[in-house]
């Protein structure tokens, strides 16, 4: 499965708040508490929202003035970043359509 087409969901031990446009996520698990600027609310949001890695890229795609080979990289490392922290897990089976 290439990085476009990973499917990720929420892990149950995670909690997420919005506060003013930024983003906190609570990893009940381990006691972790994660902060998201805008940029990164928004990414968590969509992949929260579809699952599928390539539909959240291309929503982001449409809203930031970013190329596309960058917003790839920058997404696949959070996502890397969110499965090792345990905030997402890998899914496997149907995701929301784009």
């Amino acid at each position: 499965m290439t990085s476009a087409d990973r499917l990720v969901r929420v892990n149950a031990g995670t909690l997420h708040r919005e506060l003013q446009g930024e983003g906190v996520l609570l990893q009940l698990d381990t006691g972790e508490y994660f902060g998201l600027d805008a940029i990164g609310e928004r990414m968590w949001t969509l992949l929260a929202e579809y699952g599928r890695v390539a539909t959240v890229h291309a929503h982001l795609l449409e809203e930031f003035d970013v190329d596309a080979e960058t917003l790839s990289r920058d997404l696949a490392e959070l996502v890397d970043e969110f499965i090792r922290r345990r905030l997402l897990d890998e899914a496997s089976g149907p995701a929301a359509a784009p």
